[in-house]
């Protein structure tokens, strides 16, 4: 599925990516990553993930997956310690200029804008970290809950509405990144 940089091509200079430890980003050709983004280490992007500008995948210690047809938008840090791998499921938006720390984040969840996630902290599935929140480390946020403030507090659980506003959030920056992946792919000569 996943493969490295490319296809008997060299990556022209501005490709952000940086081998580790022996380890490299593996990803295939349905992944959009902006050049301004870097990618560093044991990075793993399963199929039709997205990720934008100035964001930084740092995987020197630790492995760092995203899921499908998840989104990493514009800021986004995240870093994997030694002890706490990053793993981000199917179809998760981790919002502008959010932070996550040796976290795993389940399928369908939001990461508000400028969040904090910490060590071993576990996002559940559906959940949504409100902007600006900051999960401490090893919290367990439950399915489809939302939770904001300083640390994160449960505020209330979620509403069909609310999984069918993040669920088309989610299918519109994944529709978008495909019309990125088409005009850079062409107008860079194919870097993926």
């Amino acid at each position: 599925m996943a493969s490295t940089v490319s296809r008997g091509k060299k990556p022209s200079s501005f490709f952000p990516m940086t081998p580790f430890g022996g380890k490299s980003p593996r990803f295939d050709e349905t992944v959009f990553i902006d050049p301004s983004a870097r990618l560093i280490g044991d990075v793993l992007l399963e199929s039709g993930v997205s990720i934008w500008p100035l964001a930084l995948l740092r995987a020197d210690s630790n492995r760092i997956v995203v899921g499908e047809q998840s989104a990493i938008l514009d800021k986004v840090l995240i870093e994997s310690p030694k002890d706490h791998p990053v793993v981000i499921g199917r179809k998760v938006l981790v919002s502008h200029g959010a932070i996550l720390h040796g976290c795993t984040v389940r399928e369908g969840a939001t990461i508000g804008i400028g969040a904090i996630v910490l060590d071993g902290a576990e996002i559940g599935k559906g959940a949504i970290v409100g902007s600006g929140s900051l999960v401490p480390p090893g919290t367990k946020i439950p399915d489809d809950t939302l939770v904001l403030g300083l640390p994160a507090k449960e505020v209330r659980t979620l509403d069909e509405a609310d999984r069918k506003r993040a669920q088309a959030q989610v299918a519109e920056v994944y529709e978008k990144s495909r019309k990125y992946l088409e005009l850079l792919g062409h107008f860079h000569g194919g870097w993926r």
